[in-house]
């Protein structure tokens, strides 16, 4: 029970509620996990799944494909997701704009930017490369919205703003050089689109760091941003450092955000969308919030994975685009289901 909440019959109805809410989301997305593996342009039985993790054989090219492919691409759709939900949740809160998500902060700007530069200067068309440019770019993007955002007097909208300009900035700088550049449109294209494929267990390891301090980091933040929706002055009467709680969840957004474009490109929509549908079961808690944002954004990734794999979509659709037909539409049921009270 939090401060948020007051102790009344209304209050436990809801908990127990909530805890339904994250049976049902949980179970669901161990079924999504399950056909994820099961199903693909080469459908695999339930029995050579099972077999692949209990009796793995290296000459059976259905545990090939499970271990080699399938299971790479799901973990990813798991880090993604979750990193990229809960860091909306996380900047939806820290800016008061519920229109916020990880491009509002520059961080998609930064990292294709470094992509773009890596690609132009450096001729480097191998996606393995990219990996750590656009972490490069999107941390120092985000660092410089921050240090310009929190210069003098700063808040929430002066963020928003130097996260804008320098969105804009990079967007102008990387479209220029890509304009002069056949090569490195070519070779840029396939990236932003934002997808999964040929993501190997050694590049998930090598982020992995990454996703567990930006995880514990947003952990910390949910408490200090509780406190926070108070109101600034509450918070520090209350004891908490506000400049280095904000500093924290930025940190938190830096590692998450960072960490997903660099492993899987500039992914739209999942965390502009998916912490509204979380708050629908979490309420104001931000704690509850940031679980569910995890969950569902995993969700969403592996179900817009997995159509993508699906014949009606030619086989091999990226995850990204798919992101963004399902997300798209299930904004818009938000909006006209709920109003302005959706968001």
């Amino acid at each position: 029970m939090t401060i948020l909440e007051a102790t009344s019959p209304r209050s436990d109805h809801r908990a127990s509620a909530r805890q339904i809410w994250l049976l049902t989301v949980v179970l669901s997305l161990l079924l999504l996990s399950a056909l994820s593996l099961r199903f693909g342009l080469r459908p695999i039985s339930w029995h050579s799944i099972w077999d692949s993790f209990v009796a793995y054989d290296a000459t059976n090219a259905n545990h090939l494909v499970l271990q080699g492919m399938r299971l790479p691409r799901l973990l990813a759709a798991w880090l993604a997701g979750a990193a990229l939900a809960g860091s909306g949740a996380l900047i939806q809160s820290l800016t008061r704009n519920p229109l916020a998500d990880p491009g509002l902060l520059g961080i998609n700007g930064g990292a294709s930017l470094g992509v773009i530069l890596c690609i132009f200067l450096l001729g480097i068309s191998d996606p393995a490369y990219f990996v750590w440019v656009a972490m490069g770019g999107g941390l120092i993007s985000t660092v410089l919205v921050f240090f310009l955002g929190s210069a003098g007097q700063g808040t929430p909208l002066r963020l928003i703003l130097a996260g804008a300009a320098l969105s804009a900035l990079f967007l102008a700088l990387g479209r220029s050089l890509l304009l002069i550049s056949q090569r490195s449109l070519d070779v840029y294209r396939f990236w932003v689109l934002g997808g999964l494929d040929g993501i190997e267990m050694a590049t998930l390891a090598a982020l992995l760091p990454f996703f567990a301090v930006g995880a514990a980091l947003a952990a910390v933040s949910s408490f200090n941003l509780n406190a926070m929706m108070l109101g600034e002055d509450t918070a520090r009467s209350l004891g908490l450092r506000v400049g280095l709680a904000r500093g924290l969840a930025v940190c938190a957004i830096v590692c998450l955000c960072g960490a997903t474009v660099s492993m899987a490109g500039p992914i739209a929509f999942v965390g502009l969308i998916v912490p509204h549908m979380a708050r629908r079961f979490s309420g104001a808690d931000m704690r509850w919030c940031l679980l569910f944002s995890a969950l569902l954004g995993a969700g969403l990734m592996i179900l817009a994975d997995l159509m993508g794999r699906l014949p009606v979509f030619g086989g091999n659709m990226q995850a990204g685009v798919m992101a963004a037909l399902l997300g798209g539409p299930a904004l818009v049921w938000l909006i006209r289901r709920n109003g302005r009270a959706a968001l």
